[in-house]
């Protein structure tokens, strides 16, 4: 008989964002929390996360909580204690396919309060001259919006969860059920019961959802993180993160000059691990791109880079969940990239469902 090392009013499968999200928002709520992950706090995607945040939303996927999150960010978390945004600003470009969803999310978030501004092609390379945004119709910029370490920021919402958080560094290998009724997970170190449970582990928890009939259609997306030293290290200066939706590339500053870079795979089913490598085809492919986007790039030296991974679902956008044929589950998984920018919005969710599903 396995033993039981602890007991909690929720159990959370995942120590990524969006779990961390809803452990600090349960614990400030007055109840605890034990998460389990075999490698501890922010060690899969979370950690290797650019942290880009902005409220603007082209798609409209996910709502408000893109705005929503980036005005839990500027204010620090619900204490004040977490790191301040870096307020380079975020210039998401478009084409003309999206101009009038672009007009339109501006219009949303003026309305909301969120300083916004649209700029044409033209009005873009004038602002931003080390950019070049050809094929490009125009910019949404939001002069507030920017980027956080990640890790920090995931530190910063253990210590605001405080002394009703447990962390089990623990692989959860099945729920435990009770007359039909999901109660608990089992860990490598021993069950932990709870009155309802959060799997937010991304791919890892389609088999624990699967031993309870819920099925979550997710895969794996690679993603490739390279940073490039421009000979002119004054390029950077001035430069806000950017987001091309034309293209899928992304950047923003690093240090000393140097830009972190990526632009969107279409590789998926890819293994859900982080390493501190980036391949040749990979670092060329994403080189290729940037280099269009910031001329300064194209003689730019590679200085290293990380490759992980997202969670997306096949058939959908990111969701938070509660399965009326499993009681007591809640799921909070598929982000696709975006669980940085949207996390505070989507763990008060996610906790807002836990506390129904203890009901």
């Amino acid at each position: 008989m396995t033993r039981a090392v602890a007991s909690a009013d929720v159990a959370v499968v995942g120590c990524g964002i969006a779990g961390l999200a809803a452990a600090e928002r349960l614990c400030r709520d007055g109840l605890t929390v034990v998460m389990a992950d075999p490698a501890g706090i922010a060690s899969g995607a979370t950690g290797a996360s650019g942290g880009l945040v902005r409220a603007l939303d082209l798609s409209r996927r996910y709502g408000d909580r893109a705005a929503e999150s980036l005005d839990v960010y500027l204010r620090r978390g619900p204490r004040g204690h977490w790191p301040a945004v870096r307020e380079d600003g975020s210039l998401t470009l478009f084409g003309a396919g999206d101009l009038r969803a672009a007009h339109e999310a501006a219009g949303r978030l003026r309305a909301a309060g969120h300083a916004v501004e649209l700029l044409t092609a033209a009005d873009v390379a004038a602002r931003f001259p080390a950019l070049s945004p050809a094929g490009v119709l125009g910019g949404v910029l939001e002069p507030r919006a920017g980027w956080l370490p990640a890790r920090e920021v995931a530190a910063a919402l253990v210590r605001d969860a405080g002394g009703r958080l447990l962390v089990l560094e623990a692989r959860a290998t099945r729920l435990l059920t009770r007359a039909g009724r999901v109660t608990g997970v089992r860990t490598s170190a021993g069950d932990v019961t709870a009155g309802a449970v959060l799997l937010a582990a991304g791919v890892g928890s389609v088999p624990l959802a699967a031993q309870v009939g819920v099925d979550l259609p997710l895969c794996t997306r690679s993603v490739g993180y390279c940073l490039f030293a421009p000979d002119d290290t004054a390029a950077a200066t001035g430069l806000p993160t950017v987001v091309d939706a034309t293209t899928g590339a992304w950047l923003r500053r690093w240090d000393d000059g140097v830009l972190l870079a990526g632009v969107t795979s279409k590789e998926t089913d890819v293994p859900a691990r982080v390493t501190h490598h980036v391949t040749d085809a990979e670092r060329h492919r994403v080189h290729d791109v940037v280099r269009r986007l910031c001329p300064a790039l194209a003689r730019a030296r590679f200085t290293g880079g990380v490759t992980a991974y997202d969670a997306m679902f096949t058939d959908g956008p990111g969701a938070v969940t509660a399965w009326p044929a499993a009681p007591g589950l809640v799921t909070a998984v598929g982000w696709n990239g975006g669980g940085f920018k949207l996390a505070p919005a989507v763990g008060a969710e996610a906790a807002a469902l836990l506390k129904e599903a203890m009901a």
